[in-house]
């Protein structure tokens, strides 16, 4: 039998989403939960790293998402981010 690595995401989930656009989204620390009821729930699967990962908001664009963003000034330009707790583990 092969072992492979693999992994799962756990983003920020929207709570509220107003007629304007902006959304209102769970804290990291509730993300967290999610992602420690999911190693209990998984506790055959052997944990290699969790760790919380900063993407750009093109990753919102490829998985069709909306999630919490970050706004950086860059010196003339924005550059949006946002958080995610990624959990690798052996499959």
């Amino acid at each position: 039998m092969t072992t492979t690595i693999q992994y799962i995401d756990f983003e920020p989930r929207v709570l509220e989403k107003s007629f304007w656009g902006t959304h209102t989204y769970e804290t990291v620390d509730a993300t967290l939960e999610r992602a420690n009821e999911w190693i209990r729930r998984h506790y055959s699967k052997e944990i290699v790293n969790v760790e919380t990962v900063i993407l750009p908001n093109i990753y919102i664009k490829e998985k069709a998402q909306t999630n919490q963003t970050t706004k950086y000034p860059t010196g003339g330009s924005i550059v949006q981010t946002f958080q995610i707790i990624r959990i690798w583990y052996k499959g």
